[in-house]
């Protein structure tokens, strides 16, 4: 007797004469399964439309297909109809299409059609008939087996996923393995792949490939990885539906040795219950497992021969590049990092895989500043061990590709150990210098550390500053940092508390234009790494701007941006817009070419990445910040909605995952960093797109960092702003109102720490106050802010109580609305310690270009690439000068030098007024 096993049906073959069908036992066996809808009526039946009980609409179960099948005659033709099956003559328990609902069928141009069930996966499909045909040997009806429509006929269809290493493969998800081959039962027009010697109740992933690539894919929900587990026996089949697409699985119970040929057995798995297996034939249309290329051309088509200069099917960039292209076809690009489902807000699993995309020393776009990113990333944690801040433990925190296998020593100051963290007290007065060095040979050199002892002590001043918790601060919107320091003798004689600096993180850079302009402004808010080395300066020039300003009692403050990293399709990998195939490059960064970080992002891309052979995904190495560390994409369409608000992709910018405690650990060590520097406190900008629960728990991971004790004269501002989405944002249990201060409380434990993380508002007539629930010596305030000069702002409507001065805001106007935020602000109850923190903008004039910066790093002049379209030039223009008046010229707008303005400021924290000529410039009207 001769067996040859096919899913879902064996075939005995008893002689030539005769055959035998079976099917695994059916699931609904005795039951009444009728297939009910819309179409009974008009069919030949004449049934009743949806009714669970109507025996005209009976389906029968065909021992030839193993199935249930229903032929439906005498509908009008090219007629759409809906169905679904139900049992026992009730609903409940019903089967349809996705997500239970009616599923859909036309009637073609016969009016004929058959309705399937497979009862083992639950999946309804139809198939149009002729009117003369039937069902297969043992139907309900007579004989022919309907014709398969498949679109996938030809090609070679694989299953690929983390399952594949225990099958005896090389890797997980191979395109090319070959014990993955799934192959079509026409009978059920699905392609089937069995797997046994899994481990037993376990889940896998797995996608469907096609002709040995990842090029059109199918997965799940927008294109993710499908889940299957099997049951006790290890076993599953795995279903694809060419026709739908849709991907299914049926875990199966087999038990070899016990005399039945199972379905999940072969005469190869199995030969005690299944027998021998027949020799392969060529020529049967069918490559079998003792058949090759060489063996058997005309089954299993003709061997690859890599250097013919042609991509064969069984071919790829991967397995062959000199013949094959690396990019997906047509106009496609990767989109696997999307969202599988609406709840969904943490990366795809599996994405993690995709990891180390950094070209190797020696390849192709391989610079030295990337060092050995390739396999070895990480960052340096300054954790301080009491509240003086008088000691300081420093952990070298990494991540190597191969850590399994190879072993880490961590060189602080030259002097070696197998011990990742060092402790180092306030008698050490250098900049601190940390490699780590692998077995491997890796090599990772970190950025310099800095110790918050060795910063220079804050100069007293009189005023009431009540230790940095108040007073006027001026933040210099574009100003690179050695004009800063240059401006911190005037900012302390004119009394402010503090000057605020843009980001200072090493942030995106172009030679291409966007917008008509090089280098915009908003490129400062698209972090390429964590390193203090950012557009307006390197670490070192930061570092000498906050000694020089603290020398002059002056503190620091920085725009720290932790809700996103750069935009995607902002990276290193080509691009292209599947709309219209426009391609572009890679980009670079603000750091000199000896500091500058590699960093990728998953959207737009059509190439495979060299260094991991697959799709790019989301990477920092540079900071440390890898593919699972973000949410998966998914478009911030919702100003209503507070899980979009929090876990969309904000204008396309690749978001953070801060729910995560690593992610969270990161951040922490970045703010302290820049803490250890010597820097006050933080805007946290986007904050209204990071949950209350995140903010809270970063910063309770720099507090305990800072030695369990925020400075006392730190604080931060949280960027919420309020537009039409203000009801979601503070009604109710006042999302960043009252409950996030109950959080702060939880996470930081006195109302003194609670009261250092500040909100920031505009008070303005037409969004009145619009965090009521916030103790106002939690708000900060501010007339003009950098987001409203730019053209199309619409973030805040200042009605009557205030003005852009570079939106032709007559300077006397400007004037008197910055007078009026000291003296008199909108709403003041108790002026002197309402609102404790007011911020002046010095920012410069679009006079050249809207979007771009006068320092120098906005000129066409720097164009490389579709260069006709930069027409928004932007010359350069020094920031600092010694003798400049506000409201006076067309650079930079200086409006912190109005002497009107410093002296209502100066009344305000109980200081004597001082005129120009004290300040140095008495020329000033």
């Amino acid at each position: 007797m001769m067996l040859w096993l096919s899913p879902l049906c064996i075939v005995v073959f008893i002689s030539l004469n005769s055959i035998i069908y079976a099917c695994d036992k059916d699931p609904n066996e005795g039951a009444l399964v009728v297939a009910a809808g819309s179409f009974l009526a008009a069919s030949s039946d004449q049934g009743v439309n949806w009714s669970p009980s109507e025996t005209k609409g009976q389906m029968k179960f065909n021992q030839g297909t193993c199935r249930y099948e229903k032929i439906v005659q005498g509908l009008s033709v090219n007629t759409n109809y809906e169905w679904k099956v139900a049992f026992n003559g009730n609903w409940g328990g019903d089967k349809g299409c996705i997500g239970g609902t009616n599923c859909q069928f036309n009637s073609g141009s016969s009016g004929v059609v058959l309705l399937i069930y497979n009862s083992y996966s639950g999946q309804l499909t139809t198939s149009p008939l002729t009117s003369g045909e039937t069902t297969s040997p043992g139907a309900s009806t007579s004989t022919a087996v309907p014709t398969c429509s498949n679109p996938f006929n030809g090609r070679i269809v694989r299953a690929a996923g983390d399952f594949q290493v225990e099958l005896g493969s090389s890797a997980l998800w191979l395109a090319t393995e070959a014990n993955t081959l799934m192959t079509l039962d026409s009978a059920s027009c699905l392609y089937l792949l069995v797997l046994s010697g899994l481990t037993a109740n376990k889940g896998y992933e797995w996608k469907v490939t096609f002709d040995n690539s990842w090029a059109g894919s199918i997965g799940c929900g927008n294109g993710g990885n499908c889940k299957f587990s099997t049951g006790a026996a290890g076993t599953v089949e795995l279903v694809f539906n060419p026709n739908t697409k849709a991907l299914s699985f049926r875990p199966l119970a087999t038990v070899c040795g016990n005399g039945d040929c199972e379905l999940g057995e072969t005469c190869r798995t199995c030969l005690t219950d299944c027998g021998v297996c027949p020799p392969a034939v060529c020529g049967d249309g069918k490559c079998e497992d003792a058949e090759t290329c060489d063996s058997c051309s005309s089954d299993c088509g003709n061997c690859p021969v890599c250097g013919d200069g042609t991509c064969q099917p069984n071919e790829t960039y991967q397995t062959c590049p000199g013949d094959c292209p690396n990019e997906l076809p047509g106009c496609g690009v990767f989109r696997e990092e999307s969202c599988e489902g609406g709840s969904q807000f943490h990366a795809n699993a599996g994405v993690e895989a995709k990891r180390w995309q950094t070209p190797k020393p020696g390849t192709k776009d391989y610079q030295s500043s990337y060092q050995d990113y390739h396999t070895l990333v990480g960052y340096a944690d300054i954790i301080y061990t009491g509240s003086d801040r008088s000691a300081a433990d420093v952990c070298l925190e990494t991540k190597h590709r191969y850590a399994s296998t190879v072993t880490l020593t961590y060189y602080f100051d030259n002097t070696a150990q197998s011990n990742k963290c060092k402790r180092f007290t306030s008698g050490y007065t250098d900049i601190l210098k940390t490699v780590v060095v692998g077995s491997d040979g890796s090599t990772l050199e970190l950025p310099d550390i800095d110790f918050v002892w060795n910063a220079r002590p804050i100069a007293s001043r009189s005023g009431d500053y009540r230790n940095g918790q108040k007073g006027g601060v001026a933040e210099m919107f574009g100003w690179p940092h050695k004009d800063v320091k240059e401006e911190c003798e005037f900012l302390a004689k004119a009394g402010y508390l503090g000057v605020k600096l843009f980001p200072v993180h090493e942030q995106l850079m172009s030679t291409q234009p966007f917008e008509d302009a090089i280098n915009p402004w908003y490129f400062m808010y698209q972090p390429v790494s964590y390193k203090l080395d950012g557009r307006m300066g390197t670490r070192e020039e930061l570092r000498e701007l906050i000694n020089t300003c603290r020398g002059y009692g002056v503190r620091v403050y920085i725009d720290a941006v932790l809700n996103h990293f750069t935009g995607a399709g902002n990276d290193m990998n080509q691009h292209r817009n599947p709309n219209g195939c426009v391609k572009w490059g890679n980009k670079t960064s603000s750091a000199s070419i000896e500091r500058q970080s590699p960093f990728y992002t998953h959207a737009y891309t059509y190439q495979y990445n060299p260094n991991t052979g697959k799709a790019p995904s989301n990477e920092f190495p540079g900071a440390a910040i890898g593919p699972e560390d973000f949410h998966c994409d998914r478009v911030l369409g919702s100003w209503s909605d507070l899980f979009i608000m929090n876990n969309g992709w904000l204008v396309g910018l690749s978001d953070l995952d801060t729910s995560r405690d690593n992610v969270r650990e990161r951040q922490a060590a970045y703010l302290v960093d820049m803490l250890s520097i010597g820097a006050s406190g933080f805007r946290i900008d986007a904050a209204k797109h990071m949950s209350p629960e995140d903010i809270s728990a970063i910063m309770k991971k720099v507090q305990k960092k800072m030695g369990g004790k925020l400075p006392d004269d730190f604080f931060v501002w949280l960027e919420v702003l309020t537009g039409g989405e203000a009801g979601v944002i503070w009604q109710g249990p006042s999302w960043y109102g009252t409950m996030f201060e109950n959080i702060l409380k939880s996470d930081l434990g006195s109302d003194s720490e609670v009261n250092k993380i500040k909100m920031w508002d505009g008070l303005y007539p037409k969004e009145p106050f619009n965090n009521p629930t916030v103790s106002r010596h939690r708000v900060v305030i501010q007339n003009d802010d950098h987001d409203q000069q730019n053209p199309g702002s619409s973030s805040r409507d200042m009605a009557g109580a205030g003005c852009v001065l570079v939106k032709n805001c007559p300077a006397s106007d400007h004037r008197n609305f910055e007078i009026r935020l000291f003296a008199n602000p909108n709403g003041a109850q108790n002026n002197d310690n309402d609102w404790p923190i007011r911020f002046i903008l010095s920012s410069y004039y679009h006079t050249h270009g809207d979007l771009g910066i006068p320092d120098g790093k906005s000129s066409c002049d720097l164009c490389t690439v579709t260069c006709t379209s930069c027409r928004k030039s932007v010359p350069y223009v020094k920031a600092h000068e010694p003798m400049a008046c506000a409201y006076a010229g067309s650079g930079y707008t200086h409006t912190h030098r109005d002497i009107a303005v410093i002296n209502a400021m100066r009344s305000w924290m109980h200081l004597a007024p001082v005129s120009g000529a004290s300040l140095g410039i008495g020329h000033c009207g």
